[in-house]
């Protein structure tokens, strides 16, 4: 299988379980693996080939930014299903979400869930 990496995809958002993280937002960024045939696209050199994945960031992004949640989980959940529905192409899909600024009551560089889905 072959895949699409698009790393970095960022967003400022309101998702949390604290009234804080609902009301002041914070900075998350998700990656995303995709699995994907890319001999045809090699083959033509023709888009309609493709997976456009400048729409699939566009699809990451909106689910991102888009009604909060209360855990991240949710989020990627929401991103991985978006993608399997919207992108035909995509046989299978890895999301890691990343909340850098979470308050755990430490310091620490960030947090992340990785989720794998597939159709």
């Amino acid at each position: 299988m072959d895949r699409i990496h698009l790393s970095g995809i960022s967003a400022f958002a309101f998702h949390g379980v604290y009234e804080n993280e609902r009301r002041e937002g914070q900075k998350f960024s998700v990656d995303l693996i995709l699995d994907v045939d890319l001999y045809p696209a090699g083959i033509s050199d023709d888009l309609k080939d493709a997976v456009d994945y400048s729409q699939v960031v566009k699809a990451a992004h909106e689910e991102l930014v888009g009604e909060p949640c209360n855990l991240i989980e949710a989020v990627a959940e929401r991103i991985a299903t978006r993608i399997l529905k919207d992108f035909d192409g995509v046989l299978a899909i890895t999301v890691k979400l990343h909340k850098p600024d979470a308050d755990v009551g430490l310091s620490l560089t960030d947090i992340a869930i990785e989720i794998e889905r597939k159709r």
